[in-house]
């Protein structure tokens, strides 16, 4: 099959319930008709083979991690995911590869309604780019600046888990075996969408935690123009983390990545309960308080004093 039988075939599906497409798959672009009443959230992200993920990765793997992440950038901004585009790059036509790709691809595609609007592919070394479109009422959209001096920081969920699952594949002679639980975070995260709903009217910042959280909150911290204290003994440390050495497994909760859980800041004066009664889908933890020191993030240990990483977070460059 040449390039365009092989989008035809493995990627070109009816459009169901999309009243908002004039035009998908099959012209030079897609044309989406937007309400009054709504604005669109778009992003976009590039997964690369021996980069984001490991090389030899299975098919079906590599189709849950490249749309999840990306639906993961819209949660954090509080918006519906609709619709996406995918741009593919093979070294080889694989039949076999694509069958495996399409399928778990499409299925997560009808698992959170989404349409494939359009999208591209050549041959080359194996990368995916997906961009993705969410719909939110007007401005009801989360962002990275809003943090105020006296907020709480949150984090959804345990982190730690997709990093130490990668330290233990690249070299599992010398490491604990991670639980079930931690290699299908590494590959197959939960984007959280429906906690980016529930955080629209609480959340004064959030992001999602993809390059760990010491630097995804400095994001916020930047954006903010604020400071941050965060107690290292209130991370939630993955359950694996907690049987390593204690610098290791700061060092990965706070610096390995992958995540993709959300990280964000609320008012003090919005106990537990109240976010409780508010947040439904996720467990959540308070982890430190936004001050007015600009941009600093403090790390404060068991002595109460200032903790120095031993490594920052995943940068490409």
């Amino acid at each position: 099959m040449n390039e365009f039988e092989i989008i035809e075939h493995y990627f070109k599906l009816p459009l169901i319930n999309q009243k908002e497409v004039k035009l998908g798959i099959g012209d030079d672009a897609a044309v989406i008709s937007l309400s009054q009443d709504k604005e669109l959230v778009v992003s976009i992200d590039t997964l690369v083979e021996g980069v984001h993920f490991l090389k030899g990765l299975s098919p079906k793997d590599v189709a849950n991690k490249s749309l999840l992440v990306n639906l993961s950038d819209i949660a954090a901004m509080g918006a519906t995911p609709r619709w996406i585009t995918l741009s593919l790059t093979l070294p080889e036509n694989n039949s076999v590869w694509l069958e495996g790709f399409s399928k778990q691809f499409n299925k997560l595609l009808k698992n959170y309604s989404l349409a494939l609007i359009g999208g591209d592919l050549t041959k080359g070394p194996l990368s995916i780019t997906i961009q993705a479109h969410g719909i939110i009422p007007k401005g009801k959209f989360l962002q990275r600046s809003g943090a105020k001096p006296g907020d709480y920081i949150y984090v959804t969920g345990e982190l730690g888990a997709a990093a130490y699952a990668l330290r233990y594949l690249k070299n599992t002679d010398d490491n604990l075996k991670p639980t079930n639980d931690e290699l299908e975070k590494l590959n197959k995260p939960e984007p959280k969408i429906q906690t980016g709903l529930e955080l629209r009217d609480i959340a004064t910042s959030c992001i999602d935690i993809s390059d760990g959280l010491f630097t995804d909150l400095s994001h916020i911290l930047n954006c903010s123009k604020v400071g941050a204290d965060v107690k290292l003994n209130d991370i939630p440390y993955s359950k694996t983390l907690l049987k390593l050495d204690k610098d290791l497994a700061i060092d990965l909760a706070l610096t390995g990545g992958d995540d993709y859980e959300l990280c964000f800041t609320a008012p003090s004066n919005l106990s537990k309960s109240d976010l409780e009664k508010k947040i439904t889908t996720s467990k959540f933890f308070k982890v430190g308080r936004i001050n007015q020191l600009d941009s600093k993030l403090n790390l404060i240990g068991d002595d109460k004093k200032i903790y120095k990483l031993k490594s920052v977070g995943y940068q490409h460059f």
